[in-house]
């Protein structure tokens, strides 16, 4: 699982990332007039600068809103690397695009879930070749990973969420982009990096919901190793974690909204062990049934994609898929048959 790296309140560097500089003095009446596009993608920065600096919920932070801004803007004009009805991206050489509107732009892409991976990865190139040091590149970095790792290139992923380390230095940030970057590394087959790298991020989180994405995903690559007790032990943590209340109602760090997976049928296998881990925590056989119960469907759900893909981990969902069948069926024989309630023969059918 990957979780998109956002920022809950607004940094000072990215707001002055924001705010128009001597250098970059906002267009004069006679700059408007002989520039046009200018003109609209400073007034689409004055929108976003005044969003910034207010105070937003945090699951719909200010860089989230900025980006929905930016994106409103794509319709206004040439904006290079947009396909714009075409088949593949292409740029527009005779438009130039501030490079803070291409962070925001290539991050809204990247969030908006509508298969425009390429369009952002292709913006957030240009972004962070335009303007390298900005306050934007961590986040730029960051996003340039999602985006291909949506596309299944996992090795722009993997060095991109590298040079996102080397320019983040908020603790819950890097600790975010530390477990985004295992789960990296479990993908390209190196486990025992994976597993360095999730305790890594363990120590290094504050976030309640980031140390059950990262004891989640030490579980998986414990899993995958050969250790299913450890890998147990780490989802019982994760599973046991409280999250804050937000304003998305889901009881797994699992369902947030700014967590993803590639392929996207990969939850299923963190969601069928977290429900195993369930199940040794129950207090009851019925529980206990239950829990093997989801179990039992999630490995199910993985396996039908993961059969296809030919992915290296279906045999061991399938020896887990096994298991649990037959742990559901033992202890669904020691509960009560509940038989379905006799029909008064007076009442009608309807």
């Amino acid at each position: 699982m990957k979780r998109a790296l956002r920022v809950t309140a607004l940094s000072a560097s990215v707001l002055a990332a924001l705010v128009v500089s001597p250098a970059q003095a906002a267009p004069s009446i006679w700059d408007r007039a002989r520039d046009p596009a200018a003109a609209s993608q400073q007034l689409t920065l004055n929108r976003i600068e005044r969003l910034l600096g207010a105070v937003g919920l945090a699951e719909f932070g200010a860089e989230m809103s900025a980006g929905a801004i930016a994106l409103s803007q794509l319709g206004q004009a040439p904006w290079p690397c947009l396909s714009n009805g075409a088949s593949a991206p292409q740029a527009a050489s005779d438009f130039q695009l501030d490079a803070r509107l291409e962070y925001l732009i290539g991050g809204a892409l990247v969030d908006s879930e509508t298969h425009r991976e390429a369009e952002a990865r292709c913006v957030l190139e240009h972004a962070l070749k335009d303007a390298p040091n900005s306050p934007l590149a961590a986040h730029g970095w960051a996003d340039l990973a999602s985006a291909a790792a949506k596309m299944g290139d996992r090795v722009t992923e993997h060095a991109a969420y590298l040079r996102a380390l080397e320019v983040t230095w908020d603790p819950d940030s890097r600790a975010n982009l530390i477990a985004n970057l295992a789960e990296s590394d479990m993908a390209l087959g190196d486990l025992p990096r994976a597993i360095r790298e999730y305790r890594m991020a363990l120590q290094g989180s504050q976030q309640s919901d980031l140390a059950a994405g990262a004891y989640f995903g030490l579980a998986v690559a414990l899993d995958r190793s050969g250790d299913l007790p450890g890998a147990l032990g780490m989802a019982k943590r994760a599973v046991s974690i409280q999250l804050p209340p937000t304003l998305f109602p889901v009881s797994s760090v699992l369902d947030l909204p700014n967590v993803f997976f590639t392929p996207a049928y990969e939850v299923h296998y963190y969601k069928a062990l977290g429900a195993m881990a369930t199940a040794q925590l129950a207090k009851d056989d019925a529980a206990r049934r239950d829990a093997l119960a989801d179990a039992a469907e999630e490995w199910s759900a993985y396996l039908v994609m993961a059969e296809v893909d030919h992915t290296p981990w279906a045999a061991r969902a399938a020896l887990h898929q096994a298991s649990v069948a037959r742990q559901l069926a033992e202890v669904s024989a020691k509960l009560p048959k509940v038989l379905p309630e006799a029909r008064d023969p007076a009442l009608p059918l309807l």
